[in-house]
């Protein structure tokens, strides 16, 4: 995904983007629907300053009870590129969203910088909101889920060490 500012004016761009999981580079996932991602770029003398903001929706296991269960993603983000002699140089690690591009760069490349935003965005727990203590997807309580079932019944493996007491 690639933004042309070779002979873009000062000033404020909206831009807004379909894409699909396999365009931004996805494999491990399974989308919905495509990524909606929308773009407010300010071109100054100096620099240019994006605020992106994305909207998707990924078919996730659930962490409890292992059923599929649509979670929606939304994410705001700002980039910030400055004009500089020397290219593909970040400011520092501190700055993650602080690039440097030469005054001669005609476009700009956003694909990997928007996949590493989603991927952060995804939750380490993946479960369905809980509603008054019940999951709005499965309709049961977690407890009901992660219960353990205790068995009365002893496997006859362990019968030899059982019996030597």
């Amino acid at each position: 995904m690639k933004i042309i500012i070779s002979n873009l004016a000062e000033g404020e761009h909206l831009y807004n983007f379909v894409q699909s999981a396999e365009e931004l580079g996805f494999e491990d996932y399974t989308f919905k629907d495509k990524i909606k991602i929308n773009i407010k770029l300010f071109k100054g003398n100096r620099q240019i300053i994006l605020g992106v903001s994305f909207n998707c929706s990924v078919v996730f296991p659930c962490d409890r009870c292992l059923d599929d269960f649509d979670m929606n993603l939304n994410g705001d983000f700002n980039l910030i590129y400055e004009y500089a002699p020397i290219t593909g140089v970040k400011a520092s690690d501190a700055e993650d969203n602080l690039f440097f591009i030469s005054p001669e760069a005609n476009n700009i490349e956003l694909t990997e910088v928007i996949r590493e935003y989603i991927i952060i965005s995804i939750p380490m727990k993946r479960t369905p909101e809980e509603k008054d203590g019940v999951c709005v997807y499965c309709d049961r309580r977690p407890e009901e889920i992660l219960r353990v079932r205790e068995s009365n019944e002893i496997n006859p493996v362990w019968n030899k060490l059982i019996n030597k007491n």
